[in-house]
C-alpha cells in the first residue's frame, strides 16, 4: 500500500497517512502483525505469498513468473485494496477495517492507482493491459479517470463494480451514457470482474454462501445494460465477464432472451433491435478464468470467438504453476483454429494487444499450439494442485 504514496497529490498524503495507521491497527487487532507499508495491498488475500505475491509490485519479477508459465500478454485486474477503499477488499469473517472517507478521497484513491499502474505496465506495454479503475459514485471523475488512463497508456479498459448498494446508481441510468461514450470512443472494454463485497458471517457456511451468490452479483450489471438499451446506443463497446467461468452463459442468455418475448415486456422490444443473445454476440466477452473441459465441450453455447482463456495468476485457484498441463486437461483434441482463439485471439481483438509484438514473444517461451493440443491422462499430482479450478472435473466448482 505504501507504493501508491508517491502518486498522490502531496495535499492528500496526510490523509493517506491517517488511512495507513488505520490498517496497521486493523491489523494488529487481526493478528497479521504488518505494517501497511511492507504488506501487499491486497493484505494478502487470496495470493500464494510465498509464490507469487512479489510478482504483484515488481514488474521484472511478474515478467519472469509470466515467461515460466508460457503467458506472452495479460490483462491486469485490480488486485486489493487501492488508497482510501475499504480494506481488505474481499469480504472477511467479522467484517473489514472501519474506515469510511470522504468523497473527495474515495476519488482520489483510483487516480492514484491508475497513475501507479501505467507505470507497472509501461516496463513492457505490449505484454501488459493495465485495467483502470473508476470512481464509478461520481459519473464526471469517472469519465476523466478513463481519458486519464487511456493517454497514459493502460488499453484494459475499466472495472465496472458490481451492483451491491444503494449508493450506486444502477447502470441503466441515463447519466452513464457519458461514460459509455468515452469507453467506446476509446477503445477501453468495460470490465464485470466477479464478485461482491458481501459479508456471510463467521460459521462453516460461510465459503458455500460466498460461492453460491458471486455469480449472480458478478452476472448483474449485464441485464441492466443489455435492457436499457446501452448496447443498443453504442454498438461498439466492449463488456468483458471476467474471472466467471462459462457455463452460466448459455442458460442465461436463453433466459433473458425469453424475457425480452414476455407478453408484459412489451416496452423493452420498443426500444431494443435485437435479442438479448445478439447483443451478447456482437458486444460481449467472457474472461473465462480457470476454464474447465466441461466448459470447452459446451463452448459453442458461449460462442467460440466470444471466450478469453484465463489463468488467473497469481490467485490460488488459478492454473500456475500447472498452465501448460491445465491448457492440456481443457483443450487436447479440440480444433486448432478454435483454441487459437479461444487461448489469444479473442482477448487481441477485445482489448486491442498487438498480436506481431505477443508473437515474438510468445516464439520464445512457449508453450507451442502442438503442446497444448496433446492430450493429457491425468492432472498433476504436485502437491497442493487440488487448489488449482482449471483441473475441475464434475461442475463449474469441483
Amino acid at each position: 500500500m505504501e507504493e501508491f504514496r508517491p502518486y498522490l497529490e502531496s495535499r492528500w498524503r496526510a490523509d493517506f497517512d491517517e488511512y495507513l495507521a488505520c490498517i496497521d491497527e486493523y491489523e494488529r487487532a487481526n493478528g497479521s502483525g504488518g505494517a501497511a507499508s511492507s504488506r501487499p495491498a491486497s493484505g494478502g488475500a487470496g495470493v500464494r505469498d510465498t509464490e507469487f505475491a512479489d510478482g504483484l509490485s515488481d514488474p521484472g519479477v511478474r515478467r519472469r513468473y509470466l515467461d515460466a508459465d508460457g503467458i506472452a500478454g495479460e490483462v491486469l485486474f485490480p488486485q486489493g485494496s487501492v488508497p482510501f477503499a475499504p480494506y481488505p477488499a474481499v469480504a472477511t469473517p467479522g467484517g473489514g477495517m472501519p474506515y469510511s472517507a470522504p468523497v473527495e478521497l474515495r476519488n482520489e484513491g483510483p487516480k492514484a492507482y491508475n497513475r501507479w499502474l501505467a507505470d507497472f505496465c509501461s516496463h513492457d506495454p505490449a505484454r501488459h493491459a493495465g485495467v483502470a479503475i473508476v470512481p464509478i459514485r461520481d459519473v464526471d471523475e469517472s469519465v476523466a479517470a478513463v481519458e486519464a488512463a487511456r493517454a497514459a497508456g493502460l488499453f484494459g479498459g475499466i472495472s465496472l463494480p458490481p451492483l451491491t448498494g444503494p449508493d450506486i446508481l444502477p447502470y441503466n441510468d441515463p447519466a452513464y451514457d457519458r461514460l459509455w461514450a468515452c469507453c467506446q470512443d476509446l477503445g477501453m472494454t468495460v470490465n464485470m470482474h466477479g464478485g461482491a463485497r458481501q459479508s456471510y458471517g463467521t460459521g462453516p457456511d460461510a465459503t458455500a454462501l460466498v460461492l453460491a451468490e458471486t455469480d449472480w452479483f458478478s452476472h448483474r450489471a449485464l441485464w441492466f445494460l443489455i435492457f436499457s438499451g446501452v448496447f443498443e446506443r453504442f454498438p461498439n463497446l466492449h463488456v468483458a465477464m471476467t474471472e466467471q467461468r462459462t457455463h452460466w452463459v448459455g442458460p442465461l442468455l436463453r433466459e433473458l432472451d425469453s424475457i425480452f418475448h414476455s407478453p408484459i415486456t412489451g416496452g423493452v422490444r420498443s426500444i431494443l433491435t435485437r435479442l438479448p443473445s445478439e447483443y451478447f454476440a456482437r458486444n460481449c466477452y467472457v474472461g473465462a478464468s480457470f476454464m474447465s473441459r466441461l466448459e470447452c465441450d459446451d463452448r459453442s453455447s458461449v460462442g467460440v470467438d466470444r471466450i478469453m482463456w484465463g489463468s488467473d495468476f497469481p490467485h490460488n485457484e488459478g492454473t500456475p504453476p500447472w498452465t501448460e498441463q491445465s491448457l492440456r486437461w481443457t483443450f487436447a483434441g479440440t480444433p486448432a483454429a478454435e483454441v487459437e482463439r479461444m487461448i489469444g485471439l479473442n482477448a487481441a481483438e477485445c482489448y486491442g494487444f498487438d498480436v506481431g509484438a505477443l508473437e515474438a514473444v510468445a516464439r520464445n517461451i512457449g508453450p507451442r499450439l502442438d503442446d497444448v493440443l496433446a492430450p493429457i491422462d491425468a492432472p498433476p499430482t504436485d502437491p497442493g494442485v487440488e487448489l488449482s479450478w482449471g483441473f475441475r472435473r464434475t461442475g463449474p466448482w469441483s
